[in-house]
């Protein structure tokens, strides 16, 4: 049998793109997976587009995400609201494991002793997030900014769906 372990993920940059309100597909496939064996917990930005928990519920539910046992709101917005959210879970509740997509948070969960796994996918990564970011356009921009485009125009193409090819 297998042991049943405390998972938290962050919802931006995880399970939904952090430009938009729509899902990552691997954070979904990573969602579900935990989802089956272990205990999940599910951690939003307090100054997300899901800027109350009602709303969060609703877009999670909305898309597939149904399996976890709490939402986790953090009060502060600053870079240690999420570890401030973990803090203030129960005192006998023990996170064993903590998904985030910010090489920051990573940084500051492995500090405070937590396990953490940076989920990193470069179609749904912020520029300010990448090592070598300067606050100024790159040429990885472009080509990000180019996938997306051939992506958005290959979901409109109508032969998709016109029948066998």
């Amino acid at each position: 049998m297998a042991v049943q372990v405390n998972v938290v993920i962050a919802i931006d940059g995880v399970l939904k793109r952090p430009d938009s309100d729509a899902i990552t597909p691997a954070g979904l496939l990573l969602y579900q997976g935990l989802a089956e064996t272990h205990v999940v917990h599910l951690v939003d930005e307090p100054d997300s587009f899901n800027s109350s928990k009602a709303l969060a519920e609703h877009w999670l539910t909305r898309n597939g995400f149904t399996k976890h046992i709490r939402l986790i709101k953090p009060q502060m917005s600053d870079r240690y609201g999420l570890l401030g959210g973990l803090q203030a879970l129960r005192p006998d509740l023990h996170v064993d494991l903590v998904v985030v997509a910010a090489p920051h948070q990573a940084s500051d969960l492995l500090a405070a002793g937590y396990t953490t796994v940076l989920f990193s996918h470069p179609r749904y990564s912020r520029p300010q997030w990448k090592p070598d970011y300067r606050g100024e356009p790159r040429e990885w921009d472009d080509l990000v900014a180019e996938i997306e485009a051939q992506d958005q125009h290959y979901a409109q193409d109508a032969r998709r769906t016109a029948g066998p090819l």
